[in-house]
């Protein structure tokens, strides 16, 4: 081997060693561009958790300071900014290392007892007392005669509501705008009846109702369902609000978020209800017709995710019916 074949097999030798050094060098600059990919996500996700918190926590704070109706529209987007929180922690897991996990999961964790703990304080459950006013003031007068102590009544929504209906069974009763326009309606200890209400109340409140269709027209703020089986309800309102029911099918027009509580066996529809002065009615009761949220229901006791809550479910379009009057 002359000289010149010795220089040219020494020279490729060194330019495969520099591509060598060149190719670990790009290996470890892309290992540590990786890692502060990594490192900014954590921050980012850090940063962006511990906000949302205060938010939420700054909003639990301030929630007292509002009217009743205020109060339960602000505790709705609490609840839903709750879940988002959950959400995007549950998205961002896989990038975190395990002790940004577990303190955060305290963190979640702590977050849900304080909204839980809120919530129990502003909205209580109700024990209803359904008497009349006047069969309530016998009862008063029979004890003030009888030197009997008189216990305060259960002061509640549902005892003070303008309309009731109340202890029927297998009737069909109709209430129309010149009866509820903006009042408190209240539908109780029914069952086996269809129940229509036309003409924009300003709240419907139904407790213990069994085997009932009820059909609601716009409602210009809450209804609120308890203790309720097998029922079919029409509903037009602001926000939904359903506890300890079962068994029931809701044709929904919401523009917030329903709630449901304690809860099992629910279907939703989109509202199928068509009657004379409905598109008046909804302006009079100031909800936006083409914003309808029927299927988005956030359960409260229902917490993962990404996982659906078994606890209500889309009702098939070819089980649905449509309400013409």
């Amino acid at each position: 081997m002359d000289t010149v074949e010795k220089k040219v097999g020494v020279t490729e030798k060194l330019m495969k060693r520099e591509e060598e050094r060149l190719a670990e060098l790009q290996k470890r600059k892309e290992e540590k561009g990786n890692d502060a990919s990594a490192l900014d996500g954590v921050k980012y996700f850090l940063e962006k958790f511990n906000q949302e918190k205060c938010v939420i926590l700054d909003s639990l704070e301030k929630i007292e300071t509002l009217g009743k109706n205020e109060r339960l529209l602000e505790f709705d987007r609490i609840s839903q900014s709750l879940q988002s929180l959950q959400k995007f922690h549950s998205d961002s897991t896989m990038f975190l290392p395990s002790y940004d996990v577990r303190q955060s999961q305290e963190a979640l964790a702590n977050l849900l007892t304080r909204v839980q703990e809120k919530r129990e304080k502003l909205f209580p459950k109700k024990k209803f007392a359904f008497s009349s006013k006047k069969k309530l003031a016998k009862s008063e007068e029979k004890k003030i005669e009888n030197n009997d102590t008189i216990e305060p009544p259960v002061d509640n929504e549902v005892q003070m509501a303008d309309c009731t209906v109340q202890e029927k069974s297998h009737a069909s009763i109709e209430m129309d705008e010149a009866m509820v326009l903006k009042k408190d309606v209240s539908l109780i200890n029914n069952h086996f009846s269809t129940i229509k209400v036309f003409g924009a109340p300003s709240t419907v409140h139904m407790k213990n109702l069994s085997h009932c269709v009820v059909i609601v027209g716009p409602v210009s703020s809450s209804v609120f369902i308890s203790d309720c089986k097998q029922c079919t309800f029409v509903l037009a309102c602001q926000q939904l609000r359903t506890h300890s029911t079962v068994e029931s099918k809701f044709y929904l027009h919401v523009t917030s978020r329903a709630i449901i509580e304690d809860c099992s066996q629910l279907k939703f529809a989109p509202y199928s209800l068509t009657y004379p002065d409905m598109d008046t009615h909804f302006v009079t009761a100031g909800l936006d017709k083409s914003k309808n949220n029927w299927n988005d229901v956030d359960d409260f006791n229902w917490l993962a995710c990404d996982v659906h809550s078994p606890n209500w479910s889309i009702l098939e379009e070819d089980e649905r019916e449509e309400f013409k009057f």
